[in-house]
């Protein structure tokens, strides 16, 4: 995993104060920029309209309103003045050659001209538009008549006119020779039936203006920038002793309170290691404060009472471990048993899957030649089942002990577990008593899993015997015998279902076919090496899945 990068609280103050500072800066120049545009357009609009309103108080009106008269009517009376223009220059220039013949054309051009050089405006022109077209001509350029030539046509939006009025609103531009302009002016004659506007404008550069602005901007920025750092450094020495210093005392008494509980352990419960911290006047640190106060409190309650449960646990896990060793005690457990019979071989072993477990196997001389085997498994787990699986092991034997018939034994057993049975536990009970002269078993099964069977060359097999009913679950019951016959080379094997039922991670069990499986491929081996194998097979098969239930196996061999 990607380990996460981290910061101080400092750093990510300085660092927040940092960008809210760049925010506001650009807030401000962002809306004054847009402030001082419409400022400064507004004085540019002003300025124009002062040039030719003066160019036009000194004019001639009636000569100004003639030349554009005249000028309107070549235009109008061209069919089509934008193709003309675009197709024939020359054609289209020659239908406007006389109006600069006027005898009063140049008086008026060296009128405004002379107005024009008193001031800081580039161009001062009469000009005709028509929005509705989205064009414009020229009538005259101050300046120099062959520059713009009369009648010059070009195009115009709409968007510079007020909609309703007509009124020119002026537009910006940029020029090869005089760099950024702005254009305005006063309207000569507006004719809004029509949509014809006649203006005079004036064209002022925006250089010196806008250098005033950049000053001003600067200037602003840099006031801003030393405002917003000197709020964010007095944020900082701010934070930096209400917060960040109670903060830091608190994390490293945290750590001392760590580190050396065992020394201050021993203390007084008045004596606390967080009760003189200044937290300041924040209320989160304030409360941050109150609850490192509240969790030592709880530490000393908790590590009490911890202390006393873990003498608790540790004088209940010896008495498991007892409990543990005397189980294994009540379960034959020194190999091989009987070393003076040579008729057979037994081997068996019990894991719980707890400290001490329900399952159980026995196996004893009733007499010379009859050996008891028992194979059982109790409803549950832990130490209940295990007083319950000792209670049945002592009860079988002793039945069987008195010479009754397999039967007979889970019969009287069942009934004097029914007749005190408040918890309604049960057990699952295959009981058989082999005559070793003959080899013939004799049993009777209370609800366990099948036996399986090795006889002569052949494989091992499941058993399908009768069950009855299970030991404990109903008085009265009576339960059936059956007859194996054994002869040399058979081998009987019982267990209990936490073998088969065995699952891994996969919650796949390892099931009756892989039990048979794995005897088949050790069915030479001795009954010691058969649970071995067994063992090792299941616990391969489980892998790091926990063991849900007891494993308990028993395997006889016939070898006389």
């Amino acid at each position: 995993m990607k380990k996460k990068r981290t910061t101080t609280i400092t750093r990510l103050i300085v660092g927040m104060n940092v960008w809210n500072t760049l925010f506001i800066v650009a807030a401000v120049l962002v809306i004054s920029g847009i402030f001082f545009f419409k400022q400064i357009t507004s004085i540019y609009d002003e300025m124009d309209k002062a040039v030719t309103g003066a160019g036009f108080s000194q004019a001639d009106p009636a000569l100004v309103e003639e030349l554009a008269g005249e000028c309107n009517s070549i235009f109008e009376g061209i069919d089509n003045p934008k193709e003309l223009y675009d197709e024939d220059v020359d054609a289209y220039y020659a239908k406007f050659s006389e109006i600069p013949e006027h005898d009063g054309y140049k008086e008026l051009q060296d009128t405004l001209n002379s107005i024009r050089a008193g001031t800081q405006a580039t161009e001062i022109d009469m000009v005709i538009f028509y929005p509705g077209r989205g064009v414009g001509i020229y009538i005259m350029d101050a300046r120099d008549v062959t520059l713009i030539p009369c009648g010059e046509l070009f195009e115009i939006e709409g968007k510079y006119f007020d909609k309703d009025t007509l009124n020119f609103k002026g537009f910006y531009s940029v020029s090869r020779y005089f760099g950024r302009l702005r254009t305005n002016g006063i309207p000569v004659n507006i004719d809004r039936d029509n949509g014809v506007c006649v203006y005079m404008t004036a064209d002022t550069p925006t250089s010196v203006i806008n250098n005033r602005v950049s000053g001003f901007v600067i200037q602003i920025t840099l006031f801003s920038l030393l405002l917003c750092a000197l709020i964010s450094i007095g944020i900082i020495q701010m934070l930096r002793k209400q917060m960040i210093r109670p903060i830091r005392k608190i994390s490293d008494l945290a750590d001392d309170f760590v580190g050396e509980y065992e020394n201050r352990s021993g203390h007084s419960a008045g004596s606390h290691i967080f009760q003189d911290v200044d937290a300041g006047t924040i209320e989160e640190v304030r409360a941050l404060l109150f609850s490192m106060q509240s969790m030592e409190l709880e530490m000393n309650s908790y590590l009490t009472a911890l202390e006393s449960a873990t003498a608790e646990r540790e004088r209940i896990s010896t008495e498991l471990s007892l409990a543990t060793r005397i189980q294994a005690d009540m379960l034959p457990n020194t190999f091989p048993p009987f070393p003076e019979r040579g008729e057979f071989d037994i081997y068996a072993t019990m894991t719980p899957a707890k400290e001490v477990g329900g399952d159980f196997y026995d196996f004893f001389m009733i007499d010379d030649d009859h050996l008891g085997l028992v194979m059982a498994d109790v409803s549950g787990k832990g130490v209940p089942a295990a007083l319950f699986m000792m209670a049945s092991k002592i009860l079988v034997q002793n039945y069987a002990m008195m010479g009754n018939s397999p039967a007979e034994v889970l019969k009287s057993v069942n009934d004097q577990i029914c007749a005190n049975n408040r918890e309604e536990m049960f057990v699952t009970v295959w009981f058989g008593v082999l005559t070793i002269s003959s080899g013939l078993v004799t049993a009777a099964n209370a609800g366990h899993e099948y036996p399986i069977l090795k006889q002569g060359n052949g494989g091992f097999e499941l058993l399908k015997d009768k069950h009855g009913f299970v030991i404990g679950g109903m008085e009265g019951m009576k339960y059936k015998e059956y007859e194996i016959s054994l002869g040399k080379g058979d081998v009987l094997f019982l267990y209990t279902d936490g073998v088969a039922e065995a699952t891994n991670a996969e919650n796949e069990m390892f099931g009756t076919q892989r039990m048979l499986n794995v005897l088949n491929d050790c069915a030479k081996a001795g009954p010691k090496e058969m649970l071995e194998n067994m063992k090792s097979a299941v616990d391969d098969f489980v892998g790091d899945a926990p063991q849900f239930d007891d494993l308990t196996m028993l395997a006889l061999s016939i070898t006389k």
